[in-house]
């Protein structure tokens, strides 16, 4: 294994002996036992051999571990919830700077607001401002880590109402590439911040505030399942409700294979479907009657429509990515679902070689469509929907066909819009060029970057 000699080898010639004394959390070199084990990241494609991995307890440690980068020319790959599907969390022959140890998470009822750690996932976030009966939008899978997703962009079901994750940041506090600690917002360092509402950022973010919003009620949610072959019309029956959807529906149609468990028929177990499954932030008596126009399809296989605690949504599919599973997922924002896009759609779910596999149409409207392009690096915010291709699958003789299906089915889309950029935690694997993901915004976050990281020694081209 290159790779790992090669981390050995880099890790040789370091003083990390001298580090650990300086430093107040654990450093973990590849000689050390525990070194596999904390090397590995939630996608189990991800295979990287750092240099070293600091599990930082304080921001002092942060600056120690930018600083021991710096002198020693290593890389930095920042993890916290290690849920960057393109691996952005670690880097071979570099330093993991993990902040996971960092999660806390601070609620100001009066202000309406959330000062976050580093460390901290979703359901961390989402349990402590619950107890206020406040939300802010975040990620669908609890155990994703605050950081990424929100450096990243960050959708989730409160985004039509409320926007990307990154439109309700408010301030950050950073270590920079050069060193330095700053206080990042609209007003100070207001780069940087502009940097950090989905484009990454040139440092260590070791404290996020956010905006959070009124949520002191539980929220409908609904399942439909749909024979693939009724897919075509139930997709243009999307199309026309989105054209009027309010902020507080978000309803995301997806081709997935059925389950073979016991809530669906067993004569539909493998079976490619599609499913239009929606959740309504506000009251839920207008939720249920917001829906009834997807209830009861005489041809659905199977249904539900329930009111559960946010939490508990947001929680929902945690069991369907779980921890080593393989992982490559791609977006691309279409200026219109029409026809054809609703054909390619089906074609391409149809191709997928996995039946773990899933293709999410995501819904644009309401605050992601209003909020100006240029207070975020993020691009495409005028599309009708995004397509989120997902694919997941266990054999890792498979690799080459999903990544494979991923990209061809991207580059079909891709063809057929005009809508440049994607969501960048979609962005799909290692070096995506950065006009891909951020359009026009590409250069100016450059910019930032060499402002603030002189050096160059945060792993950008990651995903």
């Amino acid at each position: 294994m290159d790779a790992n000699r090669d981390a050995r080898r880099v890790a040789d010639g370091l003083p990390l002996g001298g580090l650990s004394e300086r430093f107040g959390g654990d450093v973990v070199a590849p000689s050390d036992d525990v070194y596999d084990e904390a090397r590995r990241v939630w996608n189990g494609m991800v295979n990287e051999y750092p240099a070293a991995i600091t599990y930082c307890e304080s921001v002092d440690d942060v600056r120690v571990a930018v600083g021991f980068a710096r002198e020693h020319d290593l890389e930095i790959a920042v993890r916290s919830g290690g849920h960057s599907v393109s691996g952005a969390s670690v880097v071979s022959g570099g330093l993991v700077v993990d902040c996971s140890r960092m999660e806390w998470v601070r609620v100001d009822p009066e202000k309406g607001t959330a000062r976050v750690g580093p460390g901290a996932t979703w359901g961390t976030v989402d349990r402590t401002t619950q107890s206020f009966g406040l939300a802010t939008p975040g990620g669908v899978y609890a155990d994703t880590g605050v950081a990424g997703l929100t450096l990243g962009g960050g959708t989730g079901y409160l985004s039509p109402k409320h926007g990307f994750t990154a439109d309700n940041l408010r301030e950050i506090e950073v270590v920079t590439g050069s060193g330095e600690r700053v206080t990042a917002d609209a007003e100070r360092h207001a780069d940087l911040f502009w940097a950090a509402r989905g484009g990454g950022t040139p440092g260590v973010v070791t404290a996020f505030e956010f905006d959070l919003h009124p949520l002191d009620h539980d929220v409908p949610y609904f399942e439909s399942w749909l024979p693939v072959a009724v897919a075509d019309d139930a997709l243009r029956e999307y199309r026309r409700y989105q054209r009027d959807a309010p902020d507080e529906s978000c309803v995301f149609p997806y081709f997935a294979s059925v389950p073979a468990i016991a809530e669906f028929p067993a004569d539909r177990h493998g079976d490619l479907a599609l499913v239009v499954a929606g959740v309504h932030a506000g009251d839920p008596a207008v939720g249920r009657r917001e829906f009834e126009t997807f209830r009861g399809h005489p041809d659905a296989f199977a249904e539900s429509f329930e009111t559960m605690a946010y939490t508990d949504l947001q929680s929902m599919m945690d069991g369907d990515f779980p921890v080593g599973r393989r992982y490559y997922w791609k977006s691309v924002p279409l200026a219109e679902l029409d026809d054809d896009a609703i054909g390619e759609l089906r074609t391409a779910a149809a191709a997928a070689p996995s039946e773990l596999s899933t293709i999410v149409v995501w819904p644009m409207h309401g605050a992601v469509g209003r909020t100006p392009e240029s207070e975020t690096p993020l691009a495409g915010r005028d599309a009708d929907v995004v397509v989120n291709v997902e694919a997941a699958w266990d054999d890792p003789t498979a690799t080459t066909d999903n990544v494979e299906w991923v990209r061809e089915t991207c580059r079909r889309f891709r063809e057929r819009t005009s809508i440049p950029g994607t969501l960048p935690n979609f962005a799909g694997g290692r070096a995506p060029d950065a006009e891909d993901v951020y359009a026009a915004n590409a250069e100016r976050l450059r910019e930032v970057r060499e402002t603030y990281d002189p050096d160059g020694l945060f792993a950008y081209e990651r995903g």
